[in-house]
């Protein structure tokens, strides 16, 4: 099934021009990519038309006053949002704004708001705002798929900046203004996506393949030179060279479940795989699901890895820290900046490859991560 995947990738981004990055690994030629969650998953998201709905729980209208105006909003604006708080809540104090009034507030004061929300978990779209590398919203939706220019100029307006990445934090907003359930299945469905990176390794008549080889098989066990040496000299014999998608240099586990979802869990199963469960099988054979114990994940890392200064050979172990020094995200390094990652326990998030940078751009939303890179002991 993945190698029918990826194929149906490769075809895809056929006409488009791949970066090609050299080093170590080979030539290594890379596309940036949106990967859809499975329609099956689509309707699950719970996304709608009713909101926004801003939840500061149980506070007063004079506290939530006072976190407007210290994230910049002005004394009209702060009225306008207080003035649509939501009746029978209690304590509670739950405000649903006008599109209007969200639309209106800048950059900074969303940015400076939202990190207030974000400290509320029922505020699921501050804590986890969508991530727009470089704040490119048609790139973000692809032209050739996505093409409602009014959501596309409503979201460029709400989107805000924070630990220099860009994020989006108001799907409802958009939605409203959208005229048909269509438009908005087509916007959630491409919301939701993820960014993704395809990579195939190129093979030219003049390529000295012992490098590339040595350098997947050598670093990583589970991928023979046996295997794949057939393939690199079957794309050196062709006139022009050819290509082989980055999965046959990857190890069992990774190759299988590459461009794939978990398939959702039954009542009475063991944690879903996350990122740590996926970096940490990288090499098994049989995964081991001891691994989505965080404290059993922590020790195995002190006992069988030792820290880097930076990644040199497939199969380093990245994690990503918070400010106080835990880890909130890991993955593999595979080359150039390319790593292997699952983004979250959620069944609906594949396992994919993506440029570091993008990583931590969607990690960074609350606060700056760290990088720190490790090495499994005898590599």
């Amino acid at each position: 099934m993945t190698h029918l995947i990826d194929g149906h990738l490769a075809q895809e981004a056929e006409g488009t021009d791949g970066i090609i990055h050299s080093g170590a690994w080979g030539d290594l030629q890379e596309w940036d990519i949106r990967v859809e969650q499975p329609q099956e998953y689509a309707g699950f998201e719970k996304t709608t038309a009713d909101g926004p709905f801003w939840s500061f729980g149980a506070t007063t209208p004079q506290a939530v006053h006072d976190i407007l105006t210290a994230s910049g909003c002005t004394e009209e604006q702060s009225a306008r949002l207080l003035a649509k708080r939501m009746e029978g809540m209690g304590a509670i104090f739950i405000l649903k704004p006008d599109v209007e009034t969200v639309l209106n507030l800048s950059p900074e004061v969303r940015s400076k708001l939202y990190l207030q929300l974000a400290r509320n978990s029922v505020n699921r779209f501050q804590g986890t705002p969508y991530f727009i590398p470089n704040g490119d919203v048609a790139k973000f939706f692809d032209n050739s798929y996505f093409s409602n220019e009014k959501a596309k100029g409503l979201m460029k307006r709400l989107l805000y900046q924070r630990n220099g990445f860009s994020y989006f934090s108001d799907p409802e907003s958009v939605l409203k203004g959208l005229d048909s359930d269509q438009e908005r299945d087509d916007f959630l469905r491409s919301l939701t996506s993820q960014n993704a990176t395809l990579a195939r390794l190129l093979i030219r008549p003049d390529t000295d393949i012992d490098k590339p080889l040595n350098y997947w098989a050598l670093s990583m066990p589970g991928v023979l030179s046996k295997d794949l040496k057939p393939l690199f000299e079957s794309q050196k014999r062709l006139p022009h060279g050819g290509s082989l998608s980055l999965l046959y240099a990857l190890p069992p586990m990774a190759r299988d479940k590459l461009y794939t979802s978990p398939l959702p869990p039954a009542d009475g199963d063991p944690k879903m795989p996350d990122c740590h469960w996926t970096a940490l099988n990288f090499f098994s054979l049989t995964p081991d699901p001891r691994m989505n114990d965080n404290d059993f994940a922590g020790r195995f890392i002190t006992d069988h890895y030792y820290e880097i200064a930076k990644p040199g050979i497939a199969g380093d172990l990245v994690l990503l820290l918070n400010s106080s020094g835990g880890v909130i995200h890991s993955a593999v390094y595979l080359a150039d900046d390319v790593v292997f990652t699952k983004n979250g326990i959620n069944y609906a998030q594949p396992w994919i490859l993506m440029h570091e940078k993008d990583l931590v751009g969607t990690f960074s939303a609350i606060s700056p991560v760290t990088v720190t890179y490790f090495r499994r002991r005898g590599m």
